[in-house]
């Protein structure tokens, strides 16, 4: 193969890349180029050397040697924020009452209730569970998400079974 020079121009069946490379016009064709890999920068290849042989400190790994009862005595001392007033409880408090089926966040008020859609109802070894709503995450313009609320026993619609077709129409009226 002949490389050719940008001043020179090239000829039809040569051509140039950007890196002085060659490549025929008939092997651009038929087959593919190579892939290129990008190089790591050097300072950075050493620092991820660093960060690999670093090992795991101590006092991350929980130690195996608890019993039963100091490691339920330290799950229980563990702190939980409410997701609407930002109070910190925690678990041997029992205020916690949810978990919110949109935002995820823990919930001990303002809790829009226990969705009656389709798609947020789950059935474990025989039970049926529905997953539980914030104030913030139903759509405010349904009869159902306003007029009882509060509780975990009250019911609401989320956003996505509202959309549903197999959602019945008496829950999706609207103010």
């Amino acid at each position: 193969m002949f490389s050719c020079s940008k001043k020179i121009g090239c000829s039809k069946k040569i051509s140039c890349s950007k890196k002085n490379r060659v490549y025929d016009e008939t092997y651009k064709q038929t087959k593919s180029k190579p892939i290129l890999k990008p190089r790591l920068n050097p300072r950075l290849k050493h620092k991820l050397k660093q960060i690999k042989s670093k090992p795991t400190p101590k006092s991350v790994i929980i130690d195996d040697a608890l019993t039963s009862k100091e490691f339920t005595e330290l799950f229980l001392d563990e702190e939980l924020t409410c997701g609407i007033c930002d109070s910190t409880f925690s678990l041997r408090q029992n205020e916690l009452v949810a978990t919110c089926g949109g935002c995820y966040k823990f919930l001990h008020c303002g809790i829009a209730g226990k969705c009656v859609g389709p798609n947020c109802n789950f059935i474990i070894k025989g039970t049926d569970y529905r997953e539980s709503w914030c104030i913030n995450c139903v759509p405010k313009t349904i009869v159902i998400n306003i007029e009882n609320t509060g509780s975990v026993e009250c019911d609401c619609l989320c956003r996505v079974c509202l959309d549903d077709p197999s959602t019945s129409n008496k829950f999706k009226r609207k103010i």
